[in-house]
């Protein structure tokens, strides 16, 4: 008695053309586990053909897809852990500069828990009466000092603002004006009020009373 030889179809379809196979109406996500590969391999080697078997070759590249698909995704979550952490700790280190000052870039000076308003610039060349302003939002000097002559390098600034009584007062947000002299590099020192996270997993934001200021931007810490 003759045994009539079954026909198999698609003996060598691999293991992500039988994923995509399935019915329109079929329930379950996209992503192909480990677990859901071995059953799909077993399947496969189940109902091969046993007159024509699946090839060695074919097996070992659909093993290799497979062991490639699931290393990039393991290696995706990987990165994202880690780019999540580094950004964390980028957060905590900011943190740590809550309550102290910064030397930013600008011509804006605000005051200190002693109410000191503090910069510095850099004087260009030799001048005979170098002066410098703090003004209000309305231009009236508000405080000025004198300091005469001076010779070209680094020049510091530093503005007690007290009120009658001898107690720290804070006179707002000042623009620094420096008078006689060419300077550049004019910087002040604001103190960093909190701390806020920025969009994308980026540098952590420092909040200023002269704005929002990120930690590359400032000049040293204080």
């Amino acid at each position: 008695m003759e045994i009539a030889p079954q026909v198999f179809e698609n003996k060598t379809s691999n293991i992500a053309g039988l994923a995509a196979a399935q019915p329109a109406n079929a329930t379950g996500d996209n992503n192909l586990g480990q677990d859901s590969f071995l059953r799909l391999m077993t399947t496969q080697l189940k109902f091969q053909d046993p007159f024509d078997p699946l090839d060695n070759q074919a097996m070992v590249a659909q093993l290799a897809q497979f062991s490639s698909v699931a290393g990039i995704s393991e290696m995706n979550q990987s990165l994202t852990d880690i780019a999540s952490m580094l950004g964390d700790n980028r957060l905590s280190d900011a943190k740590e500069w809550i309550g102290h000052s910064i030397l930013v870039p600008g011509n804006f000076a605000v005051a200190n828990k002693n109410g000191e308003y503090t910069g510095e610039f850099e004087l260009n060349q030799p001048t005979e009466n170098l002066s410098v302003d703090l003004l209000n939002e309305t231009g009236e000097i508000v405080m000025f000092a004198e300091l005469g002559a001076q010779e070209a390098g680094p020049i510091q600034f530093n503005f007690d603002s007290k009120n009658a009584a001898g107690q720290p007062q804070d006179l707002g947000r000042l623009r620094v004006r420096v008078n006689g002299g060419s300077v550049s590099d004019l910087a002040t020192w604001v103190p960093v009020a909190s701390v806020q996270t920025s969009e994308a997993n980026g540098p952590p934001i420092l909040v200023t009373p002269i704005g929002n200021v990120l930690p590359a931007e400032a000049l040293r810490i204080g």
